[in-house]
């Protein structure tokens, strides 16, 4: 069995379907499909930070609350603390286990 290959240039629509500008001439079956744009992707229209800076103002406009440096740092620090007083209840766990462990003289 001899595969035929054939190229035939086609548009992709929005919604992801392929349009082929002819009527293919092979014989009906599976195929394999390779698509490669003949055109130049689009430039971008905005940097990146122009990007970010418009990203946010659509989403405070929208009503999204952004946290102040101040926030972010008193949850850091409430974090820290809250594994400070994790890693002290395991070390007093410790402690208390290798007591036990002590034989009494």
């Amino acid at each position: 069995m001899t595969a035929t290959s054939l190229e035939v240039l086609g548009t992709v629509r929005a919604d992801g379907t392929l349009e082929l500008d002819q009527k293919l001439t092979i014989p009906p079956g599976r195929v394999k499909v390779r698509v490669e744009s003949v055109e130049a992707p689009a430039k971008p229209t905005e940097t990146l930070v122009e990007f970010v800076d418009r990203t946010r103002s659509e989403l405070e406009a929208a009503g999204h609350k952004f946290r102040t440096k101040e926030e972010i740092d008193a949850e850091i620090e409430e974090l820290r603390n809250e594994w400070d007083e994790r890693l002290d209840e395991l070390e007093r766990a410790r402690g208390q286990a290798s007591a036990e462990e002590k034989p009494e003289c």
